[in-house]
């Protein structure tokens, strides 16, 4: 058993999803708002098993990465149980995501690049808190697609570029996400609330710290953002009635999310000249 969990395949897939589907099942059972917190509960229970736990205060970006998730975490947690919605939750969520970029990306701020490179993640951290339907409380299966999407994005483009302990924690966020899909199909049950926007944000860290301290071509990840738009092209799907037809709605709009993944997957591959990760 000790040797099957050493295995990377099952760290980064079958672990995460097995963690993830308890942890949400147990959170619905504790108070249903709380569900979607299992998402990044269960990236945090992955990291500890796989990484370790990291030092306080942490001497690492991956460490930083940690404990500024478990802080969103709880932050999400309280506000959930505490039912914060609407401009006061995105506000929250805002003030977290950009106090975690600015601490993880400190220490890389020496050149231009980085700058800009954190101003778009600074931008792409607006929208997830601010734009609109982000806490689509009815259908909680569009920004859990959108989450599945970009963290395949950031695992897949890390794996590609040799970056084995992001790209690990990136795929276990995504299946850690897919484990909450899997709750919601074919009947939703829950809402996202904070706790999923948090998820989301882990994402977002992860992509700043592949882009600011690895030599991965992370630009391509811009090619992924159209996975937050998800909601927006569910409008534009065949909405079926009866349980068949929202389960084949459900599973089209996952779809259509993780299509960009796929084509920022396939561009950081190419660049890389077509050849394989040693891992």
């Amino acid at each position: 058993m000790s040797e099957l969990l050493q295995d990377p395949f099952v760290q980064s897939s079958v672990l995460p999803l097995l963690v993830g589907l308890v942890l949400v099942g147990v959170l619905h059972l504790l108070r249903r708002s709380l569900a979607a917190a299992g998402i990044a509960a269960g990236f945090l229970v992955v990291f500890a098993l796989v990484i370790g736990l990291p030092a306080l205060p942490p001497p690492s970006s991956m460490g930083k990465l940690f404990w500024t998730s478990a802080a969103g975490l709880l932050l999400g947690v309280v506000a959930d149980a505490a039912g914060v919605r609407g401009r006061a939750a995105s506000v929250v969520l805002a003030v977290w995501l950009a106090a975690s970029l600015l601490w993880i990306a400190l220490p890389a701020l020496d050149s231009v690049v980085a700058v800009v490179t954190v101003l778009v993640l600074l931008a792409t951290a607006a929208w997830v808190a601010f734009a609109r339907g982000s806490e689509d409380a009815e259908s909680p299966t569009v920004p859990a697609a959108s989450l599945l999407a970009l963290a395949l994005a950031v695992g897949g483009t890390a794996l590609i570029g040799s970056s084995a302990s992001i790209a690990q924690m990136a795929l276990a966020l995504a299946a850690s996400a897919g484990g909450f899909l899997l709750w919601n199909w074919p009947v939703e049950r829950h809402g996202w609330g904070l706790s999923g926007r948090v998820a989301t944000g882990i994402a977002v860290l992860l992509a700043a710290v592949l882009a600011l301290y690895t030599q991965t071509q992370a630009a391509v990840l811009l090619l992924a953002l159209p996975a937050l738009l998800a909601g927006r092209v569910r409008r534009f799907l065949p909405q079926g009635d009866g349980l068949i037809g929202r389960a084949a709605s459900a599973a089209a709009v996952t779809v259509v999310a993780v299509l960009p993944a796929l084509v920022a997957i396939g561009a950081a591959y190419a660049l890389t000249g077509g050849e394989a990760s040693p891992y």
